[in-house]
């Protein structure tokens, strides 16, 4: 049942409610995690220490900047809350207003519920009302936008790479439909990178944190990489260097691979990868789009690859 956004000048609410196709796990993860909020909700999102109650990070848009944040409740997988600020200015009591998420199962779907609270400490009743529409006809944007990603998810390999050409950043979720410890063993396994990605992957001491290797482009020669981080089963960080390089230089990108269990049996794998940022407008645009192509490719063959392995 999606009601639209309401508002109610009484409370100083706004409310909207929307029925997700999926699962409350797969939802608050959509919901809460950097690399799927600038997917949905702007287009990006850090939290420098994680997310959790208590954490402070930054929303943004590219038309509107960042808005702080602070996260009120973190309560996997039934609550969310964070209270968002005015760009530039640390979060107050009359610059900011509270958004809070609830998820209800119901059967095989998610009913899940923002209600933004706060909107009469704001000032004049005119502005307040004028906060008040906004943010409903933002809830209403942002809301389908959530609903399609999820959707996109769920169709196995429906999803689009995001390419934030000002950051130099692209971004990428596939839902695998198999167990997060079979995904990270096809992720970090040089033989089954081989089968999955199509090239050489070659890593004499293994993968390991600290542990320098190979990527091969066949018949252009290799590409030279280092784990900077390695958490088994759920997060896995390259420093990809540039052909013919001996280890990783200045310009090379980070790729990270973050994994999450939604469920016994299925994994959200999402792939940033930051670089191209030393490059001017037209090669950076270009580079960026040739990435993206090949991120399509490449966990599309992943998600087959371990789906199969787990068959």
């Amino acid at each position: 049942m999606d009601t639209g956004s309401t508002l109610d000048e009484t409370a100083h609410t706004v409310t909207r409610t929307v029925r997700v196709a999926a699962s409350c796990d797969l939802v608050f993860e959509v919901l809460t995690q950097p690399s799927q909020i600038a997917q949905w909700f702007g287009q990006r999102a850090d939290f420098p220490d994680g997310v959790h109650a208590g954490a402070h990070g930054t929303v943004g848009w590219v038309d509107h900047g960042d808005f702080p944040v602070r996260i009120d409740r973190y309560d996997a997988p039934t609550v969310f809350a964070f209270t968002w600020g005015t760009p530039g200015e640390p979060i107050r009591e009359d610059n900011s207003t509270t958004a809070t998420f609830t998820l209800e199962k119901d059967g095989e779907e998610t009913q899940l519920t923002v209600v933004e609270s706060g909107f009469d400490t704001l000032g004049a009743a005119a502005g307040r009302r004028a906060a008040m529409e906004d943010n409903a006809r933002g809830w209403t944007e942002e809301l389908d936008e959530l609903v399609a990603h999820v959707d996109g998810l769920e169709r196995g390999t429906g999803l689009a790479p995001i390419a934030d050409v000002e950051s130099g950043r692209i971004t990428r979720s596939v839902l695998v439909r198999a167990p997060q410890q079979t995904t990270w063993d096809v992720l970090t396994d040089p033989v089954a990178i081989e089968r999955w990605w199509g090239h050489p992957a070659r890593f004499p001491g293994g993968l390991r944190e600290g542990a320098e290797g190979t990527f091969e482009w066949t018949g252009h020669g290799l590409m030279p990489m280092r784990v900077e981080r390695f958490d088994a089963p759920a997060v896995l960080e390259l420093l990809w260097g540039e052909l013919g390089e001996e280890t990783p230089g200045d310009d090379a990108s980070l790729v990270q691979f973050r994994l999450s269990p939604v469920g016994p049996d299925r994994t959200l794998v999402t792939v940033v990868e930051h670089g191209f940022t030393h490059l001017d407008d037209a090669g950076r645009r270009a580079a960026m789009e040739e990435n993206v192509t090949g991120w399509t490719d490449v966990l599309n063959a992943l998600v087959t690859y371990a789906e199969r392995a787990d068959a």
